[in-house]
């Protein structure tokens, strides 16, 4: 019998809005509501909202709530003060990843970290099964929370309609990646400055309860137009965000995903650090991750193998069609030297071989950090 789909919170709003609705991850999520393209340029433009209430809410507390972080993460979690978070990732013993996620201090000795929703489930049982010998108390209240993202050159006005004052100004102080406990409705919840589209945005947590009222209002009191999963992913493509189960999963390292930026070598002991650090220093094997646009008309699409003359290098890890840039593209992961800035390779779409250009790595930014 097939699984039924979990809903979130706001499930009864995007029918009523009419949205194209999909499996994902396990959930019966909007794919899009006017159209892809539409509500792309909507979030490049003005401001959009994303019902994201699937992802997961994994809370990590106790004495040893560092050093446990710090062992179980690639990043170096004892750079976060209150208030700051960071992107890190799970690593397997292997250097592969369990997940990556965004880890955020709320205050000394404790945690919120963010995770992928089809993941949330597997990531707070990995936490739990590698727990032993640490004082620490882990919390999935992933069911508890919705989260909204508010993303767009307008996200901050539209964000202000939820907020007192004094919550405006808080959140006009955060940087890039911080999170401060924001009221929404006479309910506690929190706002992150994070987002997964490559322009200005925020993150919403909030409890269930509100999350409704919350969606509402962006709609009835900004110009915030409703965007579903399908922008989403060309709008994370174009910013060259990974995805999981796409761009990585426990076979992909973060060396070999281009994340090797937040792989803290210095910081001491850590799930898979011999391997990475053996990666980075060129004594083992590695791919690497490239984006790419592609020549000749056609769409690249996850999977879909990549050649250089007859030798097979790589896969295409994520592809579309990009509207911001028009083009077609993506990114690939490819052996270490199958090909630098500005090289061509050759993708089998369809049975049919296009040609592609190595690019520069994010496609489009904002320059929004």
């Amino acid at each position: 019998m097939e699984e039924k789909l979990r809903t979130t919170p706001l499930y009864a709003i995007h029918k009523k809005l009419k949205a194209k609705t999909a499996g994902f991850g396990g959930w019966d999520m909007p794919i899009s509501y006017e159209g892809v393209l539409a509500e792309h340029k909507t979030v490049r433009e003005s401001c959009g909202i994303f019902d994201v209430s699937h992802m997961g809410e994994i809370f990590v507390s106790g004495p040893d709530a560092l050093k446990f972080l710090q062992f179980h993460t690639v990043n170096d979690v004892s750079r976060l003060g209150d208030g700051n978070g960071q992107y890190s990732a799970l690593p397997t013993p292997e250097a592969g990843f369990v997940d990556d996620l965004i880890i955020y201090r709320l205050a000394e000795n404790n945690y919120l970290l963010c995770v992928n929703a089809s993941n949330a489930d597997k990531d707070y049982q990995w936490l739990v099964d590698h727990k032993a010998g640490y004082n620490v108390k882990l919390d999935n209240q992933s069911p508890q929370w919705s989260q909204i993202a508010i993303q767009g050159p307008k996200s901050l006005d539209c964000l202000k309609a939820l907020l007192s004052a004094d919550d405006q100004k808080k959140v006009e102080a955060l940087k890039y990646t911080d999170i401060v406990p924001t009221n929404f409705f006479g309910h506690m919840g929190y706002t992150a400055r994070t987002g997964y589209t490559g322009e200005w945005g925020y993150e919403i947590y909030l409890p269930n309860a509100v999350a409704e009222q919350a969606f509402a209002t962006l709609l009835e009191k900004t110009p915030a137009k409703p965007i579903g999963l399908g922008a989403r992913d060309t709008l994370r493509l174009e910013a060259c965000y990974l995805l999981y189960g796409n761009d990585m999963d426990e076979t992909v390292t973060p060396i070999e995903a281009g994340i090797g930026w937040a792989v803290r070598f210095e910081k001491g002991d850590f799930l898979g650090k011999a391997k990475m650090e053996a990666q980075k220093a060129g004594k083992i094997p590695a791919r690497k991750m490239v984006a790419f646009q592609l020549e000749e008309q056609g769409i690249p699409r996850h999977g879909m193998d990549i050649y250089k003359g007859d030798r097979k290098i790589g896969v295409v890890t994520s592809g579309s069609f990009l509207p911001t840039l028009d083009f077609a593209g993506g990114m690939a992961l490819i052996e270490k030297d199958g090909g630098q800035l500005g090289e061509t390779f050759e993708i089998d779409v369809r049975g049919k071989r296009k040609v592609a250009k190595i690019v520069k790595r994010p496609l489009y930014s904002a320059q929004v950090k």
